[in-house]
């Protein structure tokens, strides 16, 4: 009876010890794996936002041409998209002094050419004052004297 009763106390220190090293090691490991899933979601997103700003800087694109319907109703205007990646532009067109209208959500494909038409009633021998906006916050200027 002794021997069963020394026996008893031996084993649990040994036990409360296996038990409290099974509890550090688990929050260890949650704590470690919590810790991989932040740094691998901060690092991806860097990631993303370094290609974006890439993509923004590298965006190229000109008005390459301007011009009006007889009727003056209408305005082409050809955006030249010469970088080395697709974008998607909003164009507005305002007459000196006067209304102003736009077209947008245009896309572009890289290396391409586009004729954009905005509907703009321009009275003859006016300056109409032209931006192209890109969804990648670029712009490009242009004015346009109707004839």
């Amino acid at each position: 009876m002794k021997w069963e009763k020394k026996r008893s106390k031996g084993l649990s220190p040994v036990i409360a010890t296996i038990i409290l090293s099974a509890v550090v090691i688990s929050v260890g490991g949650a704590i470690w794996s919590f810790a991989q899933g932040a740094s691998t979601v901060i690092a991806n997103n860097y990631v993303n936002d370094t290609l974006t700003l890439m993509n923004e800087i590298i965006e190229r694109f000109t008005v390459e041409h301007v011009s009006n319907s007889s009727d003056g109703k209408i305005l082409h205007v050809w955006v030249y998209n010469y970088g080395d990646v697709d974008i998607e532009v909003d164009v507005y067109a305002t007459i000196s002094g006067g209304s102003s209208n736009s077209t947008l959500g245009t896309k572009i494909a890289s290396q391409m050419l586009v004729c954009i038409d905005v509907t703009l009633n321009a009275p003859s021998e006016s300056m109409v004052a032209i931006k192209v906006h890109s969804r990648r916050q670029n712009n490009a200027f242009y004015q346009y004297y109707v004839s």
